[in-house]
């Protein structure tokens, strides 16, 4: 699958992620859930974000761009998805249960060793993302196509990386649930 391929999949997995967020009735629901710095347009509903990722990520495919245009469009599209990510993030935070809540399911779960392997691929994925970040910002100041390719390889692994995180993130949010 080519870059295009992986990246347009990818976001239509986060179409379905916020068509599930946008069925819920969740406590906090923001209004309009991004700064306009990120995404131009207004909504309390997560797939009209996803959505404008995704037409810019046909405009970048299928525009005659300035290489300066694409590679702007390609850092665009790169803070969308990662807005896109952490707000999906953040409203698994509200679903967590109190301090308390959470204190006795730390408990029982430093008793489970399962949980613990999970933890630690948690930490690793994370400490992954940061590197493909670091990454991603070297490739951003270089303004070759080669970049530009690079990068966009690079916004893929990091949206793999992030799929990866919110599935252990659900892996822990369930074992907790059985606890």
């Amino acid at each position: 699958m080519d870059l295009q391929g992986t990246l347009s999949h990818q976001l239509q997995q986060l179409r379905q992620q916020a068509e599930s967020i946008d069925r819920q009735q969740l406590p906090g629901k923001p209004q309009n859930w991004f700064d306009s710095t990120v995404f131009s347009c207004r909504s309390p509903h997560l797939t009209d974000y996803v959505a404008e990722a995704q037409r810019n990520l046909a405009h970048l495919h299928n525009a005659k761009l300035s290489l300066a245009a694409k590679q702007r469009l390609a850092q665009r599209l790169s803070e969308q998805t990662a807005a896109l990510t952490q707000a999906f993030r953040n409203v698994d935070v509200r679903r967590k249960p109190t301090s308390k809540g959470r204190k006795a399911a730390a408990v029982v779960q430093q008793l489970n060793a399962g949980s613990q392997q999970l933890y630690q691929q948690l930490s690793d994925t994370q400490e992954f993302e940061r590197r493909l970040l670091d990454m991603i910002s070297l490739a951003a100041r270089d303004n070759s196509a080669e970049a530009i390719q690079r990068g966009l390889a690079l916004h893929a692994r990091l949206g793999r990386c992030r799929k990866a995180l919110f599935d252990i993130e659900q892996q822990i949010q369930e074992l907790e649930r059985r606890n």
